[in-house]
């Protein structure tokens, strides 16, 4: 290890050292003004461009940030300060953005049962630049003289992971309550494949396929375990500055039964961050539990606040 007093005159050795061509004294100015500064981002910024000002200095570009750093040093020794030590905090990647909603509202139910009700939902995303985490939220709850008419709760997660611009792999764990519908409990796991079909500034397309594995433990008492298929279509307009159009469906297969679920929804923004929201919640299935319809559907009336 070299001992720190000698640092200065490496530096000053190393500049003494001929390169290819000089550096402009101008562009030695900004580089040494922005590490007077003491902001790390902006010498930086300013030692980028130098490089790409002057390709042909990078070797005395290096030289130079050499020197100023053992002339700080220099500097710290003899007014007996100690060197101030970098801090070993990790700088947080600009590309990765957190974006969430939550929503409250009522909903009309028809089919298995003809009532209205509450519902609250939330969701929230984590989009990297190679891999997206979103966790979704949702439970509706409503009583009918007394008793318990509708009880629906569902948590979900799903990651991306970017093959490339146009696809990726997904992985999805869900978990499902619906009481109407005969389940006390629903557990889904997929993976599979995506496709952007369409990614553009106002309108976004992506179809998602792959096997998947579904539990479910019924009202009366059984349990069923089965491997099934499934696929997906999520698709979004925005139509203008406030009004967005969205429409998402599911659809889980295996040999005994068909699950469809579809959701299209309807947003107008009333500030930067809250807006009003209507959907249109339908599922079939189409070999139902006994006494059960083969169809319910649910439309919501809500407030979402963006966060």
């Amino acid at each position: 290890m070299v001992p720190q007093k000698l640092i200065p005159l490496l530096a000053l050795f190393a500049v003494a050292t001929p390169a290819q061509a000089a550096l402009p004294d101008a562009a030695k100015k900004l580089i040494e003004a922005a590490a007077r500064e003491g902001d790390a981002a902006e010498l930086a910024a300013v030692v980028k461009f130098a490089r790409r000002t002057y390709p042909d200095d990078g070797i005395e570009i290096d030289n130079f940030l050499l020197f100023l750093d053992g002339e700080k040093l220099h500097t710290q020794q003899i007014n007996g300060a100690e060197p101030t030590p970098q801090p070993l905090v990790p700088s947080v990647d600009p590309r990765i953005r957190w974006s969430g909603r939550g929503d409250l509202g009522g909903f009309h139910t028809s089919g298995n049962t003809d009532s209205f009700g509450i519902t609250v939902g939330a969701n929230l995303k984590r989009t990297g630049p190679d891999v997206t985490h979103q966790i979704r939220l949702r439970g509706d709850y409503q009583e009918s003289d007394g008793r318990v008419s509708r009880e629906y709760l569902n948590a979900a997660y799903q990651g991306d992971w970017a093959i490339n611009e146009k696809h990726y792999a997904l992985g999805i764990l869900e978990y499902e309550r619906d009481v109407l519908a005969g389940f006390d409990h629903r557990a889904t796991s997929s993976l599979g494949v995506g496709w952007r079909v369409v990614r553009e500034e106002h309108v976004a397309i992506s179809l998602e396929a792959g096997p998947a594995f579904r539990h479910e433990w019924y009202r009366f008492g059984g349990e069923r375990s089965h491997i099934a298929g499934r696929s997906a279509l999520t698709s979004s307009w925005q139509m203008n500055d406030k009004v967005k159009l969205s429409h998402n469906m599911e659809l889980v297969a295996d040999n005994s039964t068909n699950t469809v679920r579809s959701i299209t929804g309807l947003q107008a923004k009333l500030t930067s961050r809250i807006s009003s929201q209507i959907s249109y919640d339908q599922r079939y299935q189409d070999q139902p539990l006994f006494g059960k319809d083969e169809s319910d559907t649910i439309t919501r009336i809500a407030l979402t606040y963006d966060f």
